[in-house]
């Protein structure tokens, strides 16, 4: 009888560690709910004209989270503030006073939901990835849509017809079919809901080296899940995410091989460019484009934007040219394929360096990090990996809307490596002693 009481009575797990555990498990069900409220508006084509300024869903989730969700990161309740939070904020101010100096009240409008979608979207990344398990929930949302916009997908690629836009467009407004996203290889470029091919390709090719980690020791799941953004990316026919597939499947295959030598394939990858560049009456970077791209005249036609834009910016070196035109010739596109060059030919080069910085003291602070957990180390390759993909195809491609919005809270994202959450302190009580108890007399 006593022994029944004692283990009726018995406290197995203190109050305190009960609260804390459903505290934990409260807020990881809130920012699985956010994070999915944040892909689903990134993923609706729709917009409408409001005030001079495009409002979309995406745009008010961001209104409407910027202002918690940067206050949160700068108490320090992300973890602690960092050199890329105060960035990002030198980013966004010298965006609003560069516009302000080239184009006066004008453009503050523009200039503020630019600040915001850089910020919201930052931060969010910042406040809601705070694990591996947020970060792997990330991933698995990001396949989970592929899957969904895959039929839309393959139907556009045949026909020609942007099926979820042309739906919302009957309502308000959407997205239409460019005169640059021709048709290749008999198939037509596949926009799904995004601004762009290139766009779609992008974000298509961002799963691949978290997938394959994820996934890692389950080959045959690991292959069929990695067989979707491969072949979503395909249908973009963009070289720069087919490439960056190619960046993150060769990275990912020479970690597992070596056990990530990095040093040594960077000097490697040093030594090949100069004796190509020492026995070829080419450069690399022109081989590339003639080997590597899908339409080569596109790539020279890259490679004239970049002189003639960075002429632009070094006439205009502080305050940028804000939308002003720039001087080219006159069979050149006015269109800047290159997210880095445009920002510095719109901000000068403080903006374009401060957006350069915040992205290097990110990838520098992650590989600086110290990490003992293994799931942790691999999701932080993983991560680094896909980092570098996305900002080699930055410089190939400017990125707006919704793909802007992504590459911001990927960044974000990845600051949980360094910044880990420090535990909760549990205050220590002396052992009492149970009512009932065998060594009772």
């Amino acid at each position: 009888m006593n022994l029944t009481r004692e283990f009726l009575t018995l406290d197995l797990i203190p109050p305190r560690v009960v609260s804390t555990r459903v505290s934990r498990l409260g807020q990881i069900n809130y920012r699985r709910v956010v994070l999915t409220a944040l892909f689903v508006t990134m993923l609706i084509p729709a917009y409408q004209e409001a005030f001079g300024l495009r409002l979309s869903p995406l745009r008010l989730f961001l209104l409407a989270v910027c202002v918690p969700f940067g206050l949160h990161t700068l108490l320090g309740r992300a973890g602690r503030v960092t050199a890329a939070d105060v960035l990002v904020l030198g980013y966004g101010a010298w965006v609003t006073i560069a516009l302000t100096v080239v184009h006066g009240s004008s453009q503050i409008p523009f200039a503020g939901i630019t600040v915001i979608e850089a910020f919201g979207a930052y931060f969010a990344g910042r406040v809601l990835i705070r694990s591996a398990q947020d970060y792997s929930y990330v991933i698995k949302l990001m396949t989970g849509s592929l899957v969904i916009l895959a039929p839309f997908a393959i139907a556009e690629t045949l026909t020609g017809t942007l099926i979820i836009p042309e739906i919302i467009n009957k309502i308000m407004t959407s997205n239409i079919r460019e005169g640059s996203a021709y048709g290749r290889l008999g198939l037509e470029r596949v926009y799904a809901v995004f601004e762009h091919p290139i766009l779609f390709g992008l974000y298509a090719a961002s799963v691949i080296a978290s997938l394959a980690t994820i996934y890692k020791s389950r080959p045959l799941l690991a292959a069929c899940a990695l067989s979707l953004p491969f072949f979503m990316t395909f249908l973009s026919l963009s070289s720069a995410p087919l490439l960056a597939c190619m960046i993150q499947v060769i990275l990912v295959a020479w970690a597992r091989v070596t056990g990530g030598k990095w040093v040594f394939l960077t000097c490697g990858l040093i030594f090949l460019y100069v004796t190509v560049d020492l026995l070829s009456d080419r450069t690399p970077v022109t081989i590339l484009i003639e080997r590597l791209t899908f339409n080569p005249l596109s790539g020279w036609t890259r490679i004239a934007i970049f002189d003639a834009g960075i002429a632009a910016a070094f006439a205009h070196p502080v305050f940028g040219i804000g939308f002003n035109d720039w001087t080219r010739p006159s069979w050149l596109t006015d269109s800047v394929d290159n997210f880095w060059l445009l920002n510095t030919m719109r901000y000068g080069f403080v903006g374009g360096g401060l957006l350069v910085a915040c992205f290097s003291v990110h990838v520098i602070a992650c590989l600086r990090a110290t990490i003992t957990a293994p799931e942790d180390a691999s999701l932080r390759q993983a991560y680094l990996i896909t980092l570098l993909a996305i900002c080699f195809t930055l410089c190939t491609v400017h990125v707006w809307g919704s793909i802007g919005v992504f590459v911001m809270f990927f960044l974000g994202a990845g600051a949980w490596f360094y910044t880990p959450e420090k535990p909760e302190k549990e205050t220590q009580r002396p052992p009492e002693k149970l009512p009932f108890s065998r060594f009772d007399e």
